[in-house]
């Protein structure tokens, strides 16, 4: 039976939040049905993950939700330019996922300054990053070999010296892969392949303790102004240079 005095809340999210997100549902103060996107979109230009949200926000009618909740950070700046249409849109006031998986931005920022190198990797980066559309550290341990006769064998040699040249750039500057644990069931197991994947790197490996929190409160409608934006219909989502990050100003009809 649905109880009519909780928000019935739609989220779109990244499945970057999947098993924490199969966690907190159980305990949700809201009546919440989650629309996943794929992964995959952090991979494309910002517009593309702007026009695959716009598309579900479009798709709300007035009636269905009482507010739609969007389970990424500005990432890429692909939720510049998103409008609500029907009903309000939430929006976490954060830069990626890696600052919400923590808790709060400031600690996000905190770790950048311990180790600028640090390569951030969570339980849900790790299950479901597209190996095979990225060069990231990654790779290796989800199934892209970084040998370059088999990458010769299966891309032909010029494509395969860019494919380690832009490895190496890529990687060179880090020295930390830092772990983000969270409470779920398959959070050793992602441990021990990030472990792995930070040996193969040479780099030092350390696992921080996630905190649901934030993700949390998104879930549970506890919106506060300081975490989250809140837009109204026929307001868009625009790029703050605040502390904010992001702000509502009015959008075209």
């Amino acid at each position: 039976m649905v109880n009519m005095d909780r928000k019935r809340l739609l989220l779109v999210a990244c499945r970057v939040f999947e098993r924490e997100l199969e966690v907190l549902a159980h305990s949700a103060k809201t009546e919440m049905q989650i629309h996943y996107l794929e992964i995959a979109l952090h991979q494309q230009p910002g517009a593309q993950l702007r026009a695959a949200l716009q598309d579900v926000v479009n798709a709300v009618r007035v009636g269905d939700f009482d507010a739609v909740a969007i389970g990424y950070g500005l990432c890429n700046q692909g939720l510049v330019g998103l409008q609500p249409r029907a009903v309000p849109v939430v929006i976490p006031r954060a830069h990626d996922c890696l600052g919400i998986l923590l808790g709060s931005t400031k600690r996000y920022l905190a770790e950048l300054e311990r180790e600028p190198g640090t390569y951030f990797q969570s339980c849900g980066w790790i299950e479901h990053l597209p190996a095979d559309r990225t060069l990231r550290p990654l790779a290796a341990g989800a199934g892209l070999s970084l040998n370059q006769d088999e990458l010769v064998a299966r891309y032909g040699e010029e494509s395969a010296q860019f494919l380690m040249e832009e490895y190496a750039k890529f990687t060179q500057h880090y020295k930390r892969l830092a772990f983000i644990s969270s409470p779920i069931a398959s959070a050793e197991a992602r441990a021990r392949q990030a472990a792995e994947i930070a040996q193969q790197q040479n780099w030092t490996f350390e696992r921080l303790p996630g905190d649901l929190g934030w993700l949390r409160r998104l879930v549970d409608g506890d919106w506060n102004e300081h975490e989250f934006l809140v837009l109204k219909p026929y307001e868009k989502v625009a790029l703050s240079y605040g502390d904010g990050l992001i702000a509502a100003e009015p959008a075209s009809a």
